[in-house]
């Protein structure tokens, strides 16, 4: 019986060398066809699924070898296609392109694994200084060439991918690639013909492809790495605004606000409105006060800020009526201003209420101050059909005023 188990034991040592040496010799097959003619584009295609099974293999998935022929058939097949096009033939842009993203893909597969052990004359390890092997490369020279030498396509793919074929994740791959390529350590010996800022336009292309794959992750990154290389146009804050505030990331959020603030705060009020009302929300009422005092001396004609300033006094004392001169100033300035005249009606309708309850105060009196209200509660409910509070003080005052037609209309439109 030991016999018997012996017997299997090499028999099955035996059947493993023997698939090892199979999967070796599928390489050196490949690497002999693709190296003996001049190719087609079928010729390559079949050569990429002959040793797409290497790749997955025991036996040579961790082979450098392996990996770079199927990243340097991968180049070939693009540099086929783009030969073909250039002569007006047509091409597989699809099959084109991939290939692309694919080669670079195996080769940095293949330059992860690549170091062999060097030796000396007698076939024994050569050792470093702390006695460790000492290692050297076979490929990784040769691939970072037929990489460098495609740098720019990768440029062109995003484009094809994104414009032609509305394939927003290989766009983003792409430019992924072309925008991260020189800062890579395997590539710092390389001078690219580029700079930071055309750099940060691609980043920010990318992170609209992101965008338009609905990972906002990947576009918030890509915004945030173009403001980073100083493309910092204000799309690109606007974009990482939206993708800041749709993951939830309060922090970067104002963070980018204030950068887009500090950069095109005088064209667009968006962003101190936002970081004022982000101040008062979160009670900081110091930092509220520190920026609409800031944004009114700068723009003293922007209603907006009249009315945040009231916001902010009425939040900050928790009464509306020391809010009054600014909710006034702001209606002042932009008579349809939409929160204005909400607020300037809110202020008056709190006065009526107030005078209900106060034993002194007339029917005349107490109607007059609803009347106040109208207006403004009007022009604000008719800007923000959406305003609940709006329209229920409107019913409320209506009722007082005996106004039966509009309470009727306010009713229907409900």
């Amino acid at each position: 019986m030991i016999k018997n188990i012996t017997k299997i034991f090499f028999l099955s040592l035996l059947l493993a060398q023997c698939e090892a040496m199979a999967q070796h010799r599928l390489v050196d097959q490949v690497k002999q066809d693709v190296n003996s003619m001049s190719l087609s584009i079928d010729n390559y295609k079949d050569a990429i699924n002959k040793i797409a099974p290497a790749l997955t293999h025991e036996e040579t998935k961790d082979d450098a070898e392996a990996w770079y022929t199927a990243g340097e058939i991968n180049f070939r097949l693009y540099d086929k296609c783009l030969k073909l096009k250039s002569v007006g033939q047509g091409v597989d842009e699809t099959l084109m392109y991939s290939s692309l993203i694919s080669g670079y893909n195996n080769l940095r597969q293949a330059l992860k694994l690549d170091s062999v052990v060097s030796r000396d004359k007698h076939g024994d390890p050569k050792l470093e200084k702390d006695g460790s092997p000492k290692i050297k490369t076979k490929f990784s020279k040769k691939i970072i060439e037929i990489i460098y030498e495609h740098y720019d396509c990768y440029r062109l793919a995003g484009s094809v991918f994104y414009v032609n074929q509305k394939n927003y994740e290989n766009a983003y791959t792409a430019w992924d690639i072309y925008t991260g390529l020189p800062f890579m350590d395997f590539m710092k010996r390389k001078k690219f013909k580029t700079d930071n800022k055309t750099i940060g336009k691609y980043c920010y292309m990318k992170g609209v492809a992101a965008k338009m794959s609905n990972n906002n992750s990947k576009a918030l990154n890509s915004f945030i790495r173009a403001i980073e290389l100083g493309y910092d146009d204000k799309d690109v804050f606007d974009f990482a605004i939206n993708c800041a505030e749709s993951e939830g990331n309060e922090h970067q959020l104002v963070e980018l606000v204030k950068q887009a603030y500090e950069h095109y705060g005088k064209d667009d009020p968006k962003y101190i409105t936002f970081l004022i009302n982000y101040a008062i929300t979160n009670k900081r009422y110091d930092d509220a006060t520190r920026v609409i005092d800031m944004a009114i001396s700068e723009y003293p004609n922007n209603a907006e800020y009249y009315d945040l300033k009231g916001v902010l006094i009425e939040n900050q004392t928790g009464n509306i009526e020391n809010s009054y001169e600014y909710f006034k100033k702001c209606i002042a300035i932009d008579p349809n201003h939409i929160r204005g005249n909400y607020d300037m009606g809110r202020y008056y309708y709190n006065i009526a209420l107030k005078a209900e309850k106060d034993p002194n105060a007339t029917s005349a009196d107490i109607l007059e101050k609803f009347s106040k209200a109208k207006p403004y509660l009007e022009k604000a409910y008719e800007a923000m059909p959406s305003n609940t509070a709006a329209r229920d003080a409107l019913t409320n005052i209506y009722y007082h005023l005996g106004d039966a037609e509009k309470l009727e209309q306010l009713e229907q439109a409900n």
